[in-house]
């Protein structure tokens, strides 16, 4: 299966793209417009989400509660990325149905290690522990 990249920010895009495929030979979908990731994952399952949290349009958490009401998308991880470090964030993404989390700039050792378990294992590590 795919993973989905919605992010508007092409660099960023482009980065984790990269980092995503040392990890998988899977196939990588970015999106820059979040209505339109929603309208593909309407029509397409994949293996895994990244979401940046700030998105035009919507934000990455009306995205995510967006997908979490899609029954087919119920246990598939989705990781948010964010320079926010406000610390009601991550509550409030955790209640919308985020798995985890990474902090940009994004860190390449602990990017592969997170997606390969998320890949591996269908859900993050904070989820499988918690």
């Amino acid at each position: 299966m795919a993973i989905l990249i919605v992010e508007d920010n092409p660099t960023n895009a482009m980065i984790l793209k990269h980092l995503a495929k040392k990890v998988t030979d899977d196939e990588i979908v970015i999106e820059a417009d979040a209505g339109k990731a929603l309208t593909i994952c309407h029509n397409r399952l994949f293996a895994m989400l990244i979401v940046d949290h700030v998105l035009p349009g919507m934000s990455g958490l009306q995205f995510v509660k967006a997908i979490r009401m899609m029954a087919r998308y119920d246990d598939i991880p989705v990781v948010m990325v964010t320079a926010d470090q406000e610390p009601g964030l991550r509550e409030a993404a955790r209640e919308s149905g985020v798995t985890d989390f990474l902090t940009k700039p994004v860190e390449a050792v602990a990017f592969r290690s997170l997606l390969s378990s998320c890949l591996r294992h269908g859900t993050s590590p904070a989820t499988m522990a918690g």
